[in-house]
């Protein structure tokens, strides 16, 4: 008998059908066994001789086999017939972004991707082993759930298994393209380079930066590390948006009680109250409204309240101030500002259209932070908090202007 370097027989197949991976050096098919589908891997026959590739494709099987994680796919067996892995009925991240464009835009759906990712590798990084080939095809997604099943430890480096036979130059960090060391940053890079991919990359553009940077030294030293980066700036984006609807309902109540039963003809300042929103609106959806107040009023009460911009933040922020405008004036000129000069601070009309704007303003800080992504998230909210403020500001004046006549 022939010495084979597999250790079991051959298996009788029930169906046996070729799946197209592109892959370099193996076959694909997807096989029935005892009525269950799984996936063979097999060595191309131009490889198949080559001890090298003969080792790494028992390095894989080995690592693999070893290994189990939710998110990583299962090594069943190695035999004459090749690598035995579960079958994962699902589509690759490459063909999941042409397919479904409008999946990741979600960004509830890019976290959990995101998540599910990072933490895959974060337990082949606790288990020494490096993955060295992440890439959009080495990545499926599930057909139920969109749960993310990492494939292809052909490349892998481990404490065992030092020697890789290959990688993707477009994923691959300078250091592996080098020949030199590679360690868990290496793989970190990798991720940067994915999220790069995503529709939504912008929402995640410091932590990619971080994730790719050349110098190994200048980015995230762990997995862990980056989920922290992650999850703080999660939380504190969640706590901002659910803080918004109680702060603009502070400003615009504590307006309300302000100036309630004041029937002082002077001019009642504004209560400062920290708040800001954004949804950008269609403007020629409202009507215009002939009380609504002039741009250059609220952009001089608005300058007047915010800090000078560095110049090299200028640009930046004017764009973000043309979309505050462009976000909030419809729908304040359809709410406090449609009504009548006539109708005074504290009664039940202006508490009623002050209440549908700060119900208008819900999402507007949020899709201004997601399109701002430079900005700091605290100075969009003082951006639209003084905007919003100099257009009830002018109202105001206007109302209390009309009952002094």
């Amino acid at each position: 008998m022939d010495f084979s370097q597999f250790t079991d027989s051959s298996q009788h197949f029930d169906s046996f059908e070729p799946i197209n991976t592109h892959g370099a050096t193996c076959d694909t098919y997807r096989v029935k066994l005892y009525g269950k589908l799984h996936f063979l891997k097999q060595l191309k026959p131009e490889y198949s001789n080559n001890i090298r590739y003969q080792e790494a494709f028992r390095k894989e099987f080995e690592t693999g086999y070893r290994l189990e994680h939710p998110n990583l796919v299962r090594y069943i067996s190695l035999t004459e017939d090749g690598i035995l892995m579960e079958y994962v009925d699902g589509e690759t991240l490459t063909q999941c972004l042409a397919n479904h464009p409008e999946y990741f835009k979600d960004k509830n759906n890019s976290d959990k991707f995101l998540r599910q990712l990072l933490d895959v590798v974060g337990y082949l990084h606790s288990h020494q082993v490096l993955h060295l080939d992440l890439k959009p095809d080495n990545i499926l997604l599930t057909r139920i759930n969109n749960d993310v099943k990492l494939i292809d430890l052909g490349c892998c480096y481990t404490d065992s298994f030092q020697d890789t036979t290959g990688r993707t130059n477009t994923f691959a960090a300078p250091e592996q393209l080098q020949g030199g060391a590679v360690d868990e940053r290496t793989d970190i890079y990798s991720v940067g380079k994915i999220l790069e991919l995503l529709p939504n990359h912008h929402i995640y553009n410091k932590v990619i930066t971080r994730c790719t940077a050349d110098n190994p030294e200048d980015r995230y030293q762990s997995v862990k590390d980056v989920t922290k980066a992650l999850n703080g700036k999660s939380q504190q984006r969640h706590f901002l948006y659910a803080l918004l609807p109680l702060l603009i309902v502070a400003a615009v109540v504590a307006y309300f009680l302000f100036s309630q039963g004041k029937g002082s003809h002077q001019e009642q300042p504004l209560v400062p109250v920290d708040t800001p929103s954004v949804g950008i609106v269609d403007s020629k959806s409202v009507a215009p409204v002939n009380t609504l107040p002039k741009e250059e009023d609220i952009q001089q009460k608005s300058n007047s309240s915010t800090s000078s911009t560095p110049p090299s933040k200028k640009t930046g922020i004017e764009q973000l101030k043309a979309d505050i405008s462009h976000a909030v004036r419809p729908k304040f000129n359809a709410t406090l500002g449609a009504l009548p000069d006539s109708v005074l601070p504290g009664t039940e009309a202006w508490a009623q259209a002050g209440y549908a704007l700060e119900k208008s303003l819900e999402n507007t800080l949020k899709d201004l932070i997601l399109s701002h992504s430079d900005i700091p998230m605290e100075q969009v909210a003082q951006e639209l908090n003084s905007y919003v403020q100099a257009l009830i500001t002018v109202k105001y004046n206007q109302a209390m202007k009309r009952q002094a006549e």
